[in-house]
């Protein structure tokens, strides 16, 4: 099952076409961005590469986080979806 909801998470199989539409964290994403290619040009050498594997750690656990928080939802809503189908 967590193979399905991975596929599920990572858009290989698409229930819907919508995708995130919030403006606060299309804003965040914006702060962010604008902030990383500044620093980046402040940044050198090793306080470079350091800066850049941390944002790349960073978006890795998030990331992963992001899966197991999804699968975690999903595996609620089936439970509560089960427990209404065994009180009828």
């Amino acid at each position: 099952m967590k193979r399905v909801l991975e596929d599920l998470y990572f858009g290989e199989i698409q229930p819907n076409i919508h995708g995130i539409n919030d403006s606060k964290i299309s804003e965040s994403m914006q702060v962010i961005d604008e902030n990383e290619n500044i620093l980046m040009k402040f940044l050198n050498g090793k306080e470079r590469k350091l800066f850049v594997d941390i944002i790349n750690a960073f978006d890795q656990a998030t990331g992963e986080i992001a899966v197991e928080n999804f699968i975690c939802g999903f595996k609620f809503g089936a439970r509560i979806i089960a427990e209404v189908a065994a009180d009828d």
